[in-house]
């Protein structure tokens, strides 16, 4: 019977497979009292179960190749650490030991306490993180039990389809072809997301119930770009299914011929479009689609990716590699965004109610003040050893004070190194504070950029990924286009630039309000920036201004959004691709 979801788009592309069913139902776990005088065999049975765990990832791992690179095999490597480390094992061996119970009841033990420190952190990227423990914990139980590693069959037109998969998996079925991948859970943030991003297979995740409703075998169509699912689809659709794949296959082609485009609008108004990296295996995607600078370098994956921060080293070859992937002056390094709910895998976790309010961004940073020294240190070695100048964005600041003292350990930092790094520093406006004190923090920075995503949320009281409110997130309300621009204004008597990092620089119907209003630097997800290249080619300074001007005078978010799109249509439509018109009247 035909059934259709959608759910989130992780990693476009499009795919008509049959289903592959991943069966990886929770095992009942028993507890068991075992004879005192067996205690130590029990242990070493636990760690021969670690050990095949460990030579199955291994496996994996010489299955991917000796010269393959990227963040996906440093999440495979962070699991085979994860394996060697006393954290998870040492945990479970004092549990076998102390109350004499069976190692799968232990191992069970140990994952749900963890399971429980959790639950009260609403960031979900680190619920996410919490999926690599657990799932390293499954495979150890599947050989206590003698199950071994899931072996499943795939064929050349094979969709996995699953509850949730981890990092590892991604990487597994992805290499031994799996057409794409969907699941009921999961979020786009997760591991296994990013490294389906990485590795560049299909994914659609969070619907909800695939599972029970696919059948191996079944016929499944999968559009990772929309995040549509279609189960057993009519043969009717089929032709337009390949019709479709076909289209998006040219509609890429055509993105890179709008990514050699300049950002610059018709009547000459030059804006920088730039873009936002996580993992460096994105740097050469940035260079591909067009990218003229790298507006922000988040490092939090950087210190996510194990269970112990990064030393100076890898920083400084890590920052180095993101200097020198563009011949660009635009090299922007986000500062550490971690902490109160953002800590390493392994490490514990604050019970803050409020994380997000919390002990997080630069006020975490100022509290750690050896780490932040040791990634400034790294960032201006990487500096000097390149001749480049790097910006240094300093996030979650509220106000004057944090940024006087951030300024001084950089300072402190680089009289330390002597002549050489060349470097400016930028402030993430995200708070509501920092965008009202927006003109003396000019004054004392070289740069200015809006994190929109945190900035809506945090003005508007909204937890954008609560499903009850999510429904209130949105750029279009009056009280972020006013931010921004006296964000702008105040810039612009001291002549540093602003930019706008946040999603809403890589939304097609938001870009001549950004212009409009001033910005000179829009940074976003690579894939967007071709769209918004031709657009931004499409369009006018001036005009753009008068939207803008009178966006600002209405007064709810409904009569920006339909005044907009109205605007952008009768002024540009007839020089617009298509699909743009549509994304346009239904942003996204």
């Amino acid at each position: 019977m035909r059934v259709e979801r959608k759910a989130i788009p992780i990693s476009g592309g499009i795919a008509l497979g049959r289903v592959v069913l991943l069966d990886r139902s929770r095992m009942i776990v028993e507890r068991k009292q075992i004879d005192p005088a067996s205690v130590e065999s029990e242990k070493d049975r636990f760690m021969t179960a670690v050990g095949r765990s460990k030579a199955e990832l291994l496996s994996i791992k010489d299955g991917m190749g000796s010269t393959e690179e990227g963040d996906h095999l440093q999440i495979l490597n962070l699991n085979i650490m994860m394996l060697e480390d006393e954290l998870l094992s040492g945990e479970v061996l004092r549990l076998i030991e102390s109350e004499g119970v069976n190692a799968e009841w232990a191992v069970n033990s140990v994952l749900s306490r963890k399971s429980e420190k959790f639950r009260n952190v609403e960031d979900i990227y680190m619920k996410e993180r919490l999926a690599d423990i657990y799932y390293l914990g499954e495979r150890i139980l599947r050989n206590l039990r003698g199950a071994g590693d899931e072996k499943l069959r795939l064929g050349k037109d094979s969709v996995l389809v699953a509850h949730d998969v981890s990092a590892v998996d991604v990487v597994e079925y992805a290499k031994h072809g799996a057409l794409a991948i969907v699941t009921d859970i999961g979020t786009s943030t997760s591991h296994s997301a990013i490294v389906a991003k990485s590795v560049g297979v299909p994914a659609v995740m969070g619907l909800e119930d695939i599972t029970l409703r696919a059948c191996p075998g079944d016929r499944i169509f999968v559009d990772g770009f929309s995040g549509t699912v279609i189960l057993d689809p009519g043969e009717h659709e089929i032709d337009s299914f390949r019709k479709l794949k076909s289209d998006y296959a040219a509609l890429e082609k055509k993105l890179l011929e709008y990514a050699k485009l300049p950002g610059r609008t018709l009547d000459g108004r030059v804006v920088r479009i730039n873009a936002n990296v996580e993992l460096t295996d994105e740097l050469g995607h940035a260079s591909c689609f067009g990218a003229e600078g790298i507006g922000m370098y988040r490092t939090e994956f950087l210190f996510t990716k194990s269970a112990n921060y990064p030393g100076e080293q890898e920083q400084y070859e890590n920052y180095k590699k993101v200097i020198t992937s563009l011949d660009s002056p635009i090299m922007t390094i986000r500062t550490l965004d971690i902490g109160g709910d953002k800590f390493p895998t392994g490490m514990e976790l604050s019970r803050m109610l409020n994380p997000a309010l919390g002990l997080r961004g630069i006020r975490y940073s100022l509290r750690d003040v050896e780490t932040f020294k040791t990634q400034i240190k790294a960032i201006l070695r990487a500096s000097a050893s390149t001749g480049k100048k790097v910006r240094i964005l300093l996030p979650m600041i509220s106000g004057i004070s944090e940024l006087r003292k951030a300024k001084a350990i950089i300072s402190e930092v680089a009289s330390g190194l002597g002549e050489g790094p060349s470097w400016a520093v930028g402030v993430m406006i995200e708070t509501p504070s920092a965008a009202i004190m927006a003109s003396d923090i000019a004054a004392e920075a070289d740069f200015l950029s809006i994190g929109t995503n945190d900035l809506i949320q945090y003005t508007l009281a909204i937890d954008r990924v609560n499903e009850h409110v999510s429904y209130l997130y949105s750029p279009f309300h009056p009280a972020i286009l006013r931010l921004i621009s006296g964000v702008v204004d105040a810039a612009r008597p001291r002549g540093i630039p602003v930019a706008v990092c946040g999603e809403m620089a890589g939304q097609l119907p938001c870009v001549p309000l950004l212009v409009g209003l001033g910005v000179g630097e829009l940074s976003m997800n690579t894939h967007s920036i071709p769209r918004v290249k031709k657009l931004l080619g499409s369009i006018t300074e001036k005009e753009s201004r008068e939207i803008a001007r009178a966006s600002l005078g209405l007064k709810t978010e409904a009569d920006i959004r339909d005044y907009v799109t109205r605007e952008v249509i009768k002024k540009w439509g007839d020089s617009l691709p298509p699909e743009f018109i549509e994304e346009i009247v239904v942003p996204s």
